[in-house]
Order: structure tokens, then C-alpha cells, then sequence
């Protein structure tokens, strides 16, 4: 069984929280497919996309694929911290070689070269994670999450 302080990342990030890690994206997307086949609603959408105000039903197709891709999006319970993801991660490679639990130890994480790769999409929820981690603990943290 994984303990719940397994599921912090190195850099922050957390999969007990995460879509992929939970599935629930996934499951609603499989049921959501599942629904609309049920429904024939394939069918229909042609005909609704002619209605006005309905346009978007013409790209009931690409909507459906997307909702496939969604149901891909599915941890294969490969931690960061249990040695999965990315074998080449710079951010686990250089907090193993200070001997460190986490970033959240290493006083310099703050301007840290290797975790701006996180930061590419505008998301800073890993630096937000690592003070958090910082001020409560791995355990405190792990409480501290809303689901």
C-alpha cells in the first residue's frame, strides 16, 4: 500500500490530487462516451448543429474523440518518488544527489533552474506546494489537501 507522502513529487506536485492519479476525468469521460453511443447521439448532432445557436454540435466528432483522450489520461501508479515518470528527471536526479526528501528541503528551491521546466504552462502550484510543505511537514501537507 502507497503511503499517502509517497504521492509527493520531489519538486512539489502531488498525485493525490492529481486527475490521472484519482481517474476521475477518465471515468467520466468513459461514461459520458458511453452515454452519448447509447443515445445515438451521433445521429442527432448534425441535425442539432443546424439549429440556431447549436453550432458547436458540428464538431460533435472531435469533441467525442476528446473525451477518448481524456480516458487515456490515466496514472499507471508510477510515483516520482517510487521511481517513475521520467527516469531523466533533472529535479529527482539533483534532489537524490544533495540527499534530500524533497525540494522542499533544499533552501535554494525558490530560484532553481531545474524546477522553471514546471513553470513553462504559467502553473506554479509546485512552488505553492513546496512552502506548504516547507511550513507544515509532509504530513501536514498530505492533511491540508482538499478533495
Amino acid at each position: 500500500m502507497v503511503k499517502k507522502t509517497d504521492l509527493i513529487a520531489y519538486c512539489g506536485l502531488y498525485c493525490g490530487t492529481c486527475p490521472s492519479y484519482t481517474q476521475e476525468a477518465a471515468d467520466l469521460a468513459r461514461d459520458l462516451r458511453k452515454e452519448l453511443r447509447r443515445h445515438k447521439f451521433e445521429k442527432h448532432a448534425g441535425f442539432i448543429a443546424k439549429i440556431p445557436g447549436c453550432k458547436a454540435f458540428k464538431n460533435y466528432k472531435e469533441g467525442y474523440d476528446l473525451l477518448g483522450a481524456i480516458m487515456k489520461i490515466r496514472c499507471r501508479n508510477k510515483f516520482c518518488r517510487l521511481g517513475g515518470w521520467s527516469s531523466g528527471c533533472e529535479i529527482r536526479k539533483c534532489a537524490k544527489q544533495k540527499g534530500l526528501a524533497g525540494c522542499w528541503l533544499c533552501d535554494e528551491f525558490e530560484k532553481c533552474k531545474n524546477l522553471k521546466v514546471l513553470e513553462q504552462s504559467g502553473d506554479t502550484t509546485h512552488l505553492k506546494n513546496l512552502r506548504k510543505i516547507r511550513r507544515l511537514g509532509t504530513e501536514g501537507f498530505v492533511r491540508a489537501q482538499v478533495r
